[in-house]
């Protein structure tokens, strides 16, 4: 029981948008996907839809080819594309209604009062959909792609469109959906993927760059060590990067370094501070953020 994407490769013309990536996702995980605006995260995601077929490669969800049984997989699938084209002439229930005929959803009645509920669109359930804002839509994009109990949920950029009050109810809606699917989350909002996610694919011209957990991703070798000084240290620096030392910033009395695997930064920041009379204020080590490892894992 997963989701096994083996080297998928998609091609526009001469352009690869997809570069033979593979990745597996697990029940109960959810996996944010990063990446800049055309990386191919929203390609990855409709070929793993069923929406475009690849030039190479494979996607399989609990042993079903995406290629070989094209109706049973797509019967697994729930997607919230990033346009979330709905039907906006039809009232909410409905929709709903409408949905849950097409996949033979059983006990219908009560599946949809379940997502109207879950989703909080009780008091918008006999409008019509035309009529919502941006939030509720989204609110019933993701209902319409739950409605069917599917076993691997798609989400590009779920939380678009939502107030802060809102993304800490969605957020908590995705988490409870775990239990029963496995979730691709695709978001530009960092914050919300460490918020919501144990793992992180990483997207860049269409290659996959990584694929850890938060904690790998943000493990202590990536951190910065922050040096206050009491002297003004501008003529230091460069002798300290003589000693090796990898200078993120620095002014006159802060210095920010890399650390690094096998090596003792402190040490020698403490002990050049020593030779040179140097009297140190306050030393400590601050987790680089996600963001920063964003933009050196797709620079």
């Amino acid at each position: 029981m997963s989701l096994i994407v083996s080297h998928i490769q998609k091609k526009y013309a001469s352009q690869i948008a997809v570069d033979a990536i593979s990745f597996t996702i697990q029940p109960g995980e959810i996996v944010g996907f990063l990446g800049p605006n055309g990386a191919g995260k929203s390609t990855t995601l409709k070929i793993i839809a069923g929406y475009l077929t690849p030039d190479a490669g494979e996607v399989i969800l609990n042993g079903i080819s995406n290629q070989k049984d094209t109706i049973a997989f797509k019967k697994m699938i729930g997607y919230l594309p990033e346009s979330n084209a709905l039907y906006e002439e039809m009232y909410v229930k409905e929709y709903f209604a409408f949905l849950g005929n097409i996949h033979n959803v059983e006990n219908l009645s009560s599946r949809i009062e379940h997502v109207i509920k879950l989703l909080a669109l009780a008091s918008m359930q006999h409008k019509k959909i035309g009529q919502l804002s941006k939030g509720y839509k989204q609110r019933v994009g993701i209902a319409g792609a739950i409605l069917h109990q599917p076993a691997l949920l798609l989400l590009d950029e779920p939380t678009s469109g939502l107030d802060p009050n809102q993304l800490m109810e969605i957020r908590a809606v995705i988490k409870s959906l775990s239990a029963h699917s496995m979730i691709l989350f695709s978001s530009h909002i960092l914050q919300e993927v460490t918020a919501v996610c144990s793992r992180v694919l990483v997207l860049n011209e269409g290659q996959l760059v990584a694929n850890e957990t938060i904690n790998e991703l943000l493990k202590p070798s990536t951190n910065n060590l922050h040096i206050q000084f009491e002297e003004d240290i501008s003529h230091c620096l460069g002798l300290i990067k003589e000693l090796g030392v990898d200078i993120v910033s620095a002014d006159k009395h802060l210095l920010v370094v890399k650390t690094v695997d096998g090596k003792d930064i402190k040490k020698i920041i403490m002990q050049f501070a020593l030779d040179m009379g140097l009297n140190i204020e306050r030393l400590h080590i601050q987790q680089v953020s996600l963001e920063e490892i964003f933009k050196l894992l797709t620079h």
